[in-house]
């Protein structure tokens, strides 16, 4: 049975293309979240030739971005197609892929930023007044930086409590186990 060809939905690449403007926001690149939201809400694994169509991107786009997509953990290879292409599917886990990504990103990022902070506050009086620095301002902004990088750490270690409870809502529950037919009683002579 031949699968039916792809018809745009307007409404579905809008919404990739809102999805992809938002991931770009925060630093990823468009295609990843246009691709990422096909691909997550797909009822099936999709394969790069399939994404190319409903993108309107070329192969070596769909190639790079697939492999930084799996880099990223976002994504999965979960087997191949009839034709022999590799079939691609959204993580499960989005709370975990989120948590992942604040990790892999987030985290680096404050690390860097404390560490170059830390090396600024380190001066003294005399060198931040020839420079022009605000004190007190610095003083309050190691203080918003301190408080990020908190808030940043109680989020990844400590998920529950947090706005990722929402999100044990939306799980698919756990398959649950065949009921075991109930023994009938021993027969009594």
């Amino acid at each position: 049975m031949k699968k039916p060809e792809w018809k745009n939905l307007p409404e579905l690449e809008e919404f990739a293309s809102q999805v992809g403007s938002f991931m770009e926001y925060w630093g990823f690149k468009k295609v990843h979240g246009q691709m990422w939201c096909h691909i997550y809400l797909s009822n099936e694994p999709l394969d790069a030739s399939e994404l190319m169509k409903r993108l309107g991107i070329s192969k070596a786009l769909v190639s790079i971005s697939l492999k930084e997509l799996l880099d990223f953990e976002v994504i999965e290879e979960v087997g191949k197609s009839p034709r022999g292409t590799r079939l691609y599917k959204a993580r499960d886990d989005l709370r975990a892929t989120i948590l992942d990504t604040l990790r892999r990103r987030e985290r680096k990022m404050m690390s860097r930023i404390m560490g170059a902070f830390s090396l600024l506050e380190k001066l003294d009086e005399a060198e931040l007044q020839s420079h022009k620095i605000e004190q007190q301002r610095l003083e309050f902004l190691g203080l918003m930086i301190r408080m990020v990088d908190m808030s940043l750490d109680q989020i990844i270690k400590k998920p529950s409590g947090s706005l990722f409870d929402i999100f044990s809502m939306f799980q698919k529950p756990e398959p649950a186990s065949t009921p075991k037919a109930p023994s009938e009683p021993p027969l009594h002579s």
